[in-house]
């Protein structure tokens, strides 16, 4: 099973200390297409933290279906969404640009987060993500 690396396309990526970074081969595809150190116009994008992976959830979560179909960023450039995604212009441009992004991703599943919550493209009701962009894949 593929692992998420610690750095995708410039940005570092960081792990929380329970998460399993084994995943599905879509769900490393996809860090892949969303992350990038411009991928908000007028702010660079640095380092990522990875609160979920392949772990700590139970099923039918896609965390652990499959080999892991889920991950879940809870930190741009070292800063808490659930701290500043409200107050700081860079982790909201930079949030909103990776969930924007996923959408144009092939395989994409989930894409929950504070800035819109999308199953399969279309608007889902679903509680939480406010503090994290949480993606699966199909």
């Amino acid at each position: 099973m593929p692992c998420i690396p610690d750095h995708i396309n410039g940005v570092k990526i960081e792990f929380a200390d329970s998460v399993k970074n084994s995943v599905d081969q879509k769900v490393v595809d996809a860090l892949q297409f969303i992350i990038s150190e411009d991928v908000a116009t007028g702010y660079v994008f640095t380092s990522a933290y990875i609160s979920s992976a392949n772990d700590q959830h139970e099923y039918p979560s896609r965390h652990v279906q499959g080999e892991g179909k889920a991950v879940d960023i809870s930190r741009i450039n070292g800063m808490k969404m659930s701290l500043f995604y409200s107050k700081n212009a860079s982790v909201k441009a930079i949030t909103n640009a990776l969930q924007n992004k996923y959408e144009g991703y092939e395989h994409k599943r989930e894409n929950f987060g504070p800035s819109f919550k999308k199953k399969l493209g279309l608007p889902h009701t679903v509680s939480g993500h406010a503090d994290h962009i949480h993606i699966s894949v199909n």
